[in-house]
């Protein structure tokens, strides 16, 4: 019998939660979870059936690797805490995948790149877009050059949330920096909706695990939570292939839109209307790609099939992670203009800004920052 990968899940809560729904209804799984490392597990609906299976809990990783090891971290965990775990892992032995975004800080890609070919392993960040069949078949149209270069690529995600989503777990959400002083800058952009800009980064990369860069940030950033960092952005970027991202994202509005995307190119435009990707060329050949939110899980099971086979290189690696954590950096030179207190209302635990939602789809119709729009004066102070 071919010899189980096993696998150590560093953090079971959150989102983490998603996997485990996954990785727990798997029948005749090629894996076993050997262990698990939570400081809150009382907060994990998991928790119990993981007891009830004999997996270990752990308060640390160095307290696991102390007496164990493992093929595979997979680590869904706060921001500021990636790093210490992903180098920890990599120290001990383990491929790694951990959530996204990579790290608080670019400098961070230097270090775990060489801890990873030091060890002899992978890494592999969760965006989980870059690992579905229909962005991958759409990058490798991009690159072929189906569409031609790149000129305006935009995209939108509203999704609000209640103030509980802002002191979750430890309570380092929306912070710039964690109590230890590691940055994470925690916010929409680098959290909930960072999938959506990495995506605008990485479908425009060109080859396979490459990602582009942007060399110039305009943004618009505010704030209704009670939070440091802001909850809403409008950002525009200059790319390094020539092409102009827009991403608008709130966590403010009244109501919510699901992601949304247009990307237009010299010779054809590619959309996404939430159920699949469509692309026509320019004499008017239609590409049908898929829903690249239709397996979320498959990241988890690919990398599993990667420790047993050998030999992989993630489509999401850490350079290719680290284009958007810079991204972020520069967006984080902006300032964050609190909404005014008469233009904030609430709806049960949920508070959002009066016409924010209007603004931004009118944004997102015009190609425009917030600012641009007269009307954002009247809502920010």
């Amino acid at each position: 019998m071919t010899k189980k990968v096993k696998l150590l899940c560093v953090g079971i809560g959150g989102y983490a939660a998603v996997y485990l729904d996954a990785l727990l209804a798997k029948e005749d799984p090629d894996f076993e979870i050997v262990g698990m490392v939570e400081v809150l597990p009382e907060r994990c609906k998991h928790y119990p059936l993981l007891q009830a299976a004999g997996v270990p809990l752990f308060a640390t990783m160095e307290e696991f690797y102390a007496a164990h090891t493992a093929d595979l971290a997979i680590i869904t965990t706060p921001i500021f805490l990636h790093t210490r775990q992903v180098l920890c892992a990599l120290e001990n032995g383990s491929h790694v995948m951990v959530e996204k975004p990579l790290s608080g800080v670019s400098a961070d890609e230097a270090v775990i790149n060489a801890a990873a070919e030091k060890a002899g392993k992978f890494v592999m960040v969760g965006y989980q877009w870059s690992y579905a069949p229909a962005i991958n078949a759409l990058k490798a149209d991009i690159t072929a050059g189906v569409y031609g270069k790149p000129q305006f690529l935009k995209t939108l995600v509203l999704w609000p949330r209640p103030q509980e989503y802002f002191t979750r777990g430890t309570g380092w959400g929306g912070k710039r920096t964690a109590p230890d002083g590691t940055v994470m800058n925690d916010s929409v952009l680098n959290n909930a909706t960072a999938h959506y800009l990495h995506n605008m980064l990485y479908v425009t990369g060109g080859a396979v695990g490459r990602a582009a860069e942007a060399v110039r940030a305009e943004c618009d950033l505010s704030r209704v939570n009670a939070i440091e960092n802001f909850d809403t952005a409008a950002a525009r970027f200059t790319l390094d292939n020539g092409a102009t991202a827009l991403c608008l994202v709130s966590h403010a509005t009244e109501k919510l839109q699901d992601p949304l995307f247009s990307y237009r190119f010299e010779n054809g435009t590619v959309t996404y209307d939430g159920t699949e990707i469509v692309g026509i060329t320019a004499d008017g050949t239609e590409r049908r790609y898929g829903d690249p939110a239709a397996d979320v899980n498959e990241k988890i099971f690919e990398a599993i099939a990667a420790v047993r086979d050998g030999d992989y290189t993630p489509p999401c690696g850490v350079s290719t992670a680290a284009a958007q954590v810079r991204c972020i950096e520069a967006v984080q030179q902006h300032p964050i203009r609190p909404v005014k207190a008469e233009k904030i209302r609430q709806n049960g635990n949920f508070l959002f800004a009066e016409g924010l939602y209007e603004r931004m789809m009118q944004c997102y119709a015009e190609e425009c920052l917030l600012s641009e729009l007269p009307a954002y004066r009247e809502l920010v102070d």
